[in-house]
């Protein structure tokens, strides 16, 4: 009904933005990750699903398609209500999210706070055939050097996210097929770390 919103920021909670469209405000439901990455006053435009139920509009507001498309899709789930689905795209980003559902991965929605480890591994049941669908399978690294590596950029220590970690590998391994870890290591900091 309502494919997007693209107006100014004008306030700013805990989980919504309102977002002043034609002289409207739109109060949306937003995902901490949006809500931090925006200021008031800045223009933005919003992928959105309108969710109605008996007494209640509710307004999700969304930074990409795929984020919007992974809600409806978690909405699909039986037991899994607005709520539950905003949280899981709140916490994981659509690429992370369909990785852990293709791999199984229960601890990383059952991390999710709110999801109950039912719950988790009713989406993990329901969703496992689609996620094989929804974007290209995951290309492991292919050395032992660039599996170091790969873990090193995604711990905790470093935090960058699986999706960025390959492809930094990626420009890595075409420069520099020959490099030492720590040589690889660096490199793909430096790239990570530019603008």
């Amino acid at each position: 009904m309502i494919d997007f919103l693209a107006g100014q920021v004008v306030g700013k909670a805990e989980e919504t933005l309102v977002l002043a469209v034609g002289g409207i405000g739109f109060r949306l439901f937003v995902p901490p990750r949006t809500l931090e990455a925006v200021q008031i006053g800045q223009e933005l435009r919003l992928y959105t699903h309108l969710l109605v139920q008996e007494d209640e509009f509710s307004l999700y507001g969304f930074a990409t398609p795929e984020e919007r498309e992974m809600f409806v899709v978690l909405l699909s789930v039986p037991q899994v209500g607005p709520r539950l689905a905003f949280k899981l795209v709140a916490a994981l980003p659509p690429a992370e999210l369909v990785g852990a559902i293709r791999r199984g991965d229960l601890s990383a929605l059952d991390a999710v706070k709110g999801i109950g480890r039912r719950t988790a591994q009713r989406v993990l049941l329901e969703l496992s055939e689609r996620a094989q669908r929804w974007a290209p399978p995951e290309v492991p690294p292919e050395t032992e050097k660039e599996r170091i590596v790969f873990q090193a950029l995604t711990s905790k220590a470093l935090g960058f996210k699986a999706e960025e970690a390959r492809r930094a590998l990626e420009l890595v391994r075409k420069e520099c097929p020959e490099a030492s870890v720590e040589e690889m290591l660096r490199r793909a900091l430096t790239l990570l770390a530019g603008p």
